[in-house]
């Protein structure tokens, strides 16, 4: 029988997901005072992805590089 600590908190759990989406922009070279700008353009970058399209690594890495090319202005030159 589950119990209330077995619960998972699923916005704990989400505010850990944009700190490490922070942690992968830093070393995708994002300037440190850019990083919250570029959490929200990769947010807005995952609404244009297609819903049929799958979701990992590799697409995480291809958004990044998107923004590379789309935001410029948040990466250290």
């Amino acid at each position: 029988m589950k119990t209330n600590e077995d619960k998972i908190d699923f916005e704990d759990l989400a505010l850990e997901v944009i700190d490490m989406l922070g942690v992968a922009l830093h070393f995708a070279g994002v300037k440190t005072e850019c990083i919250e700008q570029a959490i929200d353009a990769y947010l807005e970058e995952l609404d244009n992805l297609d819903e049929d399209t799958s979701y990992g690594q590799k697409e995480i890495i291809e958004v990044i590089k998107s923004l590379k090319i789309k935001r410029k202005e948040l990466f250290k030159a």
